[in-house]
């Protein structure tokens, strides 16, 4: 040491890169009890700290002089800084580089462990004085991360313990990125170590909220990192399933529940995407090996569902925690197929997030969309959409809102136009929003025309909302231009539907002022024939309802002696008045009569070929055409699996044939026609002999 103080040979000072070690080693000796080795520790720092100086000297920096002027007065008086533990290191601590800091901090941490062979005590000191060095610069903190990991349980003295948690907090506040990523990586599990590391590293709000800002921000970009979730092995957590565990740590402490709240939002949808991800992996997984359901209890998917429980429990929403947890709602978000039903509940649950929460969130949301990021686009639209019940929104975020749910109404995908829709109920539903939708009203009737029944279901309950809240002339135009297009519906092939459809029919009968009654009175008589005929729907709730919107429609007609007929529910006579007023349109009701030949249900068949038969006598017998085509629809009919429709199609085909071949003095298309009312009854002796074995 004495040589290297005074004949400092090396060209360059990357030459020497021990001398925080060195240094450290030393210092820790200055507490050995025998005397000859404190005594050499001594002279060895101070031939170290000459030799130190000489090195900085010679470094090409502006405190070359001052390094100089330090080392003349260090060998003038040799013992002016020695005089005790935390001495040696503020002297040194002064003058160490980043990479010479660290290394003497490691050398202290090292010395705290029960197995070292020097005083912890000693070591506690050296490491609360380098903590204290003005302008403290520290490189390499992962090492002293890692060391802290691998050394935490070897030290149980309690002072070493809390010099310890002060410098893991001053790490953790001055390198909390280099600090969150190393921790994530000593343990995938979020081991019992781990664990106490989080809890010491969020026990003071100042370095809780760069923390939680670092693991927030691992989960919010999944996609720019290099470990992206898809391009993991199969059994290896992703990097952020380890910051979820490590959320999951922090939540269950309570002194972090402040900074947890002003953290929320961000937090709340870091989360909501992670279990996204999480679930589409799994999925992904479950695919490609054939397996079921692997939702094991500590499986990836649970436990980003438990650290989603786990944040609206710290934040102060056990409210919501209960909600979700009936009925196995929390489910719903484990599973792939239902994943977006979940996202959906879990939003509901959440209106009552105050007003710069829910900006917050739907700002980021529609960041997400614009983005068009297909892994989280879905849960994105399933959470914008429920967070719509809020009731103040402000104005400017309102109209991005309008213009995003246009947008949300034409997507190709089938679930983001139902979500959309069920956004579109939950706007409807408060009145004062009513005014800025009608300019969706196109989109939402657009969806009438869909395949899907959930779809179009859910458009009408969209528009039956969007009339009530109208004001009477918007109501009246839009009502016409929804009866045009609900229409096609009356006969769909589920019956809830044309309960739907006919219900919302019968409402807009209510809206129509002048001048759209001239238009709206050609739907009305429209939707005639197909309510005549599905009152012998099979189904007692659709029947009814079209006999009350026939009742509706004679009084929207003004037609009083329909009004009596529809009252008594005399289905023929009603056919008989209709058909005779409004002879004219004769082929318009046969052409919307022979629509119901096909239906599936027996009676419907039955009534459609008695109404064909009723409207025939509209027809004169120049129309050869027009009556071969009803013959070759009912000739369909007489291979029907039902003997009464047989029967019935059977003979009204002789009936009409025998009238085109009959001169006009003979017999009229009415007696014949008459016969087919008089013959087509239970007692009708054809019918009873088609009906025996």
């Amino acid at each position: 040491m004495e040589f290297m103080g005074s004949q400092c040979k090396f060209q360059e000072v990357e030459e020497f890169s021990v001398l925080g070690q060195l240094v450290g080693c030393l210092t820790l000796c200055c507490a050995e009890l025998e005397q000859e080795i404190w005594q050499l520790a001594v002279e060895g720092l101070h031939h170290v700290y000459s030799f130190m100086l000489q090195l900085k000297s010679k470094m090409p920096v502006n405190h070359g002089a001052e390094y100089r002027q330090l080392l003349h007065d260090s060998q003038t008086e040799r013992a002016f800084w020695v005089t005790n533990i935390s001495n040696i290191t503020s002297i040194f601590g002064e003058y160490f580089d980043t990479s010479e800091c660290m290394d003497f901090l490691l050398v202290a941490l090292n010395g705290m462990r029960d197995s070292s062979i020097h005083d912890a005590l000693t070591a506690t000191k050296m490491l609360h004085t380098i903590l204290e060095v003005p302008g403290l610069s520290l490189g390499r903190v992962s090492e002293a991360v890692k060391n802290i990991y691998n050394h935490l349980d070897s030290i149980s003295t309690p002072l070493a313990r809390q010099e310890l948690h002060r410098a893991l907090l001053l790490l953790g506040y001055r390198f909390s990125k280099e600090v969150v990523g190393t921790l994530l990586g000593c343990s995938l599990s979020c081991d019992s170590v781990a664990a106490e590391m989080w809890k010491m590293l969020t026990s003071q709000p100042k370095t809780t909220r760069k923390i939680l800002g670092e693991l927030v921000s691992m989960l919010q970009e999944p996609a720019r990192r290099k470990h992206q979730l898809s391009e993991r092995p199969a059994g290896v957590p992703p990097l952020a399933l380890q910051a979820t565990r490590a959320l999951y740590v922090i939540l269950q402490e309570q002194a972090c529940r402040q900074e947890v709240k002003e953290l929320f939002p961000q937090l709340y949808v870091a989360l909501l995407f992670h279990v996204t991800h999480t679930v589409q992996y799994t999925a992904s997984q479950e695919r490609e090996h054939n397996q079921e359901d692997t939702a094991a209890p500590l499986s990836p998917v649970r436990f980003a569902v438990k650290a989603m429980e786990a944040l609206l429990l710290c934040a102060g929403y056990k409210e919501q925690v209960t909600f979700m947890m009936r009925h196995g709602r929390w489910d719903l978000l484990m599973s792939s197929d239902t994943h977006h039903k979940g996202v959906c509940l879990l939003g509901r649950a959440m209106v009552s997030l105050n007003f710069q929460e829910r900006n917050w969130i739907f700002h980021h949301l529609m960041a997400i969309l614009n983005d068009r990021d297909d892994r989280r686009y879905v849960p994105a639209v399933a959470l914008f959409i429920q967070l719509l019940q809020g009731p103040d929104l402000d104005n400017e975020l309102e109209d991005a809102i309008v213009e995003e749910m246009s947008r949300l109404l034409r997507d190709p995908k089938t679930v983001v136009r139902w979500l959309a829709l069920k956004g579109l109920l939950n706007l409807a539903l408060l009145p004062e929003k009513v005014g800025k939708l009608q300019r969706l009203l196109p989109d939402v009737l657009e969806r009438l025309q869909e395949v899907d029944r959930d779809l179009i279901r859910k458009a009408i309950a969209v528009l039956k909302h969007l009339l009530a809240g109208m004001d009477r002339q918007s109501a009246s135009c839009a009502a016409v231009q929804v009866a045009e297009q609900l229409l096609p519906l009356f006969d769909d092939v589920t019956s809830k539907l044309r309960v739907l459809s006919i219900t919302l029919f019968k409402d807009l009968l209510e809206f129509v002022r002048w001048p759209d009654r001239s238009e709206m009175k050609e739907h009305v008589l429209q939707s005639l024939v197909p309510m005549l005929l599905l009152v012998h729907d099979e189904r007692p709730n659709v029947s009814q309802v079209c006999w009350d919107t026939l009742s509706s429609a004679a009084q929207f007609l003004r037609w009083h002696q329909l009004s009596g007929l529809i009252q008594h529910k005399e289905t023929w006579r009603i056919c008989d008045c209709l058909v005779t007023r409004y002879n004219g349109r004769a082929d318009d009701f046969l052409c919307q009569t022979m629509a119901f030949l096909q239906n599936p249900q027996t009676p419907v068949r039955e009534a459609a070929i008695r109404f064909l038969g009723l409207t025939s006598r509209q027809l004169d017998q120049g129309s050869q055409d027009k009556l071969d085509a009803i013959c070759d629809n009912l000739k369909g009919l007489q291979q029907d699996s039902m003997s009464s429709v047989r029967c019935l199609a059977s003979q009204t085909i002789f009936i009409l044939e025998a009238f085109k071949n009959q001169p006009p003095a003979c017999c009229s298309l009415w007696t014949l026609v008459h016969r087919i009312t008089r013959m087509c009854t239970a007692e009708s002796p054809l019918i009873e002999a088609a009906q025996l074995p």
